[in-house]
């Protein structure tokens, strides 16, 4: 007669194993989706961090471009500033400083290239923080021509150019 009894809370603590079970597996299914959104979400994120920024971006927020690449192409330049700088045209009236690194400057040199407003140029460099003292150095240093330094457009940052090809 025991044995009777036995045999069907055996079944029912089965039942009730089988639907712990289960119910461990879907909340184990739950929490891998969630960890899979966040991976999924960080990965976007690191993308969009290693992406070059372009014109657009320096328009929106260009603090927040310091020390990232900047890749513009076919952007007009507003002012040449002198052999070694000159202004970019971000928008209608939005000036953008550029400093040119040793070797750009050495190949506009050596194919007679001169950069003037209203060229027509790609630029890929990187972003620093510009302030009044970086502008005299650009002045004192021969990048930006005698008397130019006041055409130094104001900006909170500036593009160190490492490459430049004019169209």
């Amino acid at each position: 007669m025991s044995n009777k009894g036995e045999g069907g809370l055996g079944v029912i603590l089965s039942i009730v194993a089988l639907a712990a079970v289960g119910g461990f597996m879907y909340w184990l299914s739950l929490q891998s989706r969630d960890i899979e959104q966040s991976r999924a979400d960080a990965a976007a994120a690191e993308i969009a961090a290693a992406r070059d920024l372009d014109a657009s971006d320096l328009l929106a927020n260009a603090q927040g471009a310091v020390s990232r690449r900047v890749t513009i192409e076919g952007i007009r330049v507003a002012t040449g500033l002198g052999q070694g700088a000159f202004a970019l045209q971000l928008a209608p009236d939005v000036a953008y400083p550029v400093l040119l690194a040793p070797d750009p400057i050495q190949l506009l040199r050596m194919t007679n290239t001169t950069i003037y407003g209203g060229d027509s140029i790609a630029v890929w460099g990187q972003v620093y923080t510009f302030n009044d003292s970086i502008a005299a150095v650009w002045v004192e240093s021969g990048a930006v021509q005698e008397g130019m330094g006041e055409l130094i457009p104001s900006s909170p940052t500036f593009l160190l150019a490492d490459s430049v090809h004019v169209h």
